[in-house]
């Protein structure tokens, strides 16, 4: 018994859904099963229901870790830089917050940003590197 079981408020209705669904995957196969599931979900999204998202996506890493290239650079300095741009950020919204709060107060955004930005352009087209001319976002 799973958690959903013991919340079921119908568990002979759910029983009902899980056979129709296995008998759409007997007669016409996965395939069509996972179409009729995604049309079920797109139906009750546009009707207002609260349905999770699957944060799981088909990317699967072609290069073995230890295959994989050191990244270039000093690692230290480019922490520190990165360091003194994050309290620069800080400064510069701290000041206008002092004008008005609905600037700035976004160090998080910030900080995303300049994580992928780093990594992109240590690792991405720009490098010499040919051996990453395979890279894409």
């Amino acid at each position: 018994m799973t958690i959903a079981d013991a919340h079921d408020q119908d568990p002979q209705e759910t029983r009902e859904w899980l056979d129709a669904l296995s008998a759409v995957r007997g007669h016409r196969g996965n395939e069509r099963a996972e179409f009729v599931v995604n049309a079920m979900l797109d139906a009750a999204r546009r009707g207002g229901l609260q349905i999770e998202q699957s944060l799981t996506t088909p990317y699967c890493n072609t290069i073995p870790l230890e295959q994989q290239p050191a990244l270039p650079g000093d690692r230290a300095i480019e922490h520190k830089l990165r360091s003194i741009i994050r309290w620069n950020a800080l400064a510069i919204i701290l000041r206008a917050n002092k004008e008005s709060s609905e600037l700035g107060g976004h160090i998080a955004s910030f900080q995303s940003a300049a994580t992928l930005y780093d990594i992109g352009f240590r690792a991405g087209p720009a490098n010499s590197d040919s051996s990453l001319s395979g890279f894409s976002a």
